[in-house]
């Protein structure tokens, strides 16, 4: 039955649609549906009947999905902006009504320093090792959430290379969290490790973050050749959810290698939205501030806004 609650999260989560558009298509008196919304009042039987055949004309079903889509930021580079990519697209997300769950799996901590986040309570190493442990969440905002990593993170990497399903213990660890979140977003290792196996084996997708340098592109193909791997023996639902340029720069060198990846992956999605190069995004970091908080007119702010918008639209062509 269509709830407010799910009316709510299907809006969210299709960012072309308009309130005012679907209450003028479903014949409902002008803003009827806003206070419906804003108030969290109950549909009635005869305003689901106006919206339940416009809704599904946009995809909306009885059986509608409300788990999570599980994202892995991945490439075996470091540098190339897969931490920030997590943070603030996933601040992204949330600022427009959508529940986000971070997951830092990378030993170094960073996504977690982002958001000023200690382990004192516990982190993502705790539920890898004891998969009897819950994983431990911590609030940022209302929306967005983060189970946080520091370099303890590493011992788990080292008992995981001799444990029993060691490519599948966060697959097992997200398992109760896919009914409370909208998206669920994982920071990658520089790496091709075992962490990295797990992120891949627990999502449904995976975007590549990659600055357009030489070094950043010579790598492509063993991260595609193990999401191959992946998708063959464990993860058949796993697609690559596409290509996204970072720390992008207006030169010769980053136009040049930008094409030769369209051209040698013309395959692969590649994502409209770039992050260009600057220092909003460093002195965000510096002082421990969401990006929209710092600044929400700032270019990366923007940046990621859009890509937010092009990834919704995305997996929404794709229903």
């Amino acid at each position: 039955m269509l709830t407010t609650e799910l009316l709510i999260r299907f809006l969210n989560r299709n960012p072309a649609l308009t309130i005012t558009g679907i209450e003028k298509e479903a014949s409902m008196p002008t803003r009827s549906l806003t206070q419906i919304i804003n108030l969290k009042r109950e549909l009635s039987d005869k305003q689901r009947l106006k919206l339940l055949p416009i809704l599904m004309k946009y995809g909306y079903s009885e059986t509608f999905n409300l788990k999570a889509t599980t994202i892995a930021i991945a490439n075996n580079k470091g540098g190339v902006g897969k931490t920030t990519t997590t943070a603030y697209l996933g601040e992204a997300l949330s600022n427009r009504g959508l529940k986000v769950l971070l997951v830092d799996l990378d030993s170094q901590g960073n996504l977690s320093q982002i958001f000023n986040v200690n382990t004192a309570d516990g982190q993502v190493f705790n539920s890898l090792i004891n998969f009897n442990e819950t994983l431990h969440i911590k609030h940022i905002t209302e929306n967005l959430h983060i189970a946080p990593s520091d370099l303890e993170l590493q011992k788990a990497e080292l008992s995981l290379l001799s444990a029993p399903a060691n490519q599948q213990r966060l697959q097992r660890a997200l398992v109760p969290f896919l009914d409370e979140y909208d998206f669920i977003l994982i920071d990658c290792p520089p790496s091709l490790s075992v962490l990295t196996l797990n992120a891949l084996n627990a999502s449904n997708s995976c975007i590549v973050a990659m600055q357009p340098e030489m070094n950043a592109v010579n790598g492509l193909n063993s991260l595609f050749g193990v999401i191959l791997e992946t998708q063959i023996l464990s993860n058949p639902g796993l697609r690559i959810e596409g290509i996204l340029f970072t720390i992008v720069e207006k030169n010769t060198v980053h136009a040049g290698l930008k094409e030769a990846v369209r051209e040698t992956y013309s395959s692969v999605n590649i994502f409209e939205t770039e992050i260009k190069k600057g220092i909003e995004i460093k002195k965000a970091q510096a002082i421990k501030s969401l990006i929209f908080d710092f600044d929400k007119n700032s270019a990366a702010a923007k940046s990621y806004d859009q890509l937010a918008v092009e990834l919704l639209n995305n997996l929404n062509n794709k229903k």
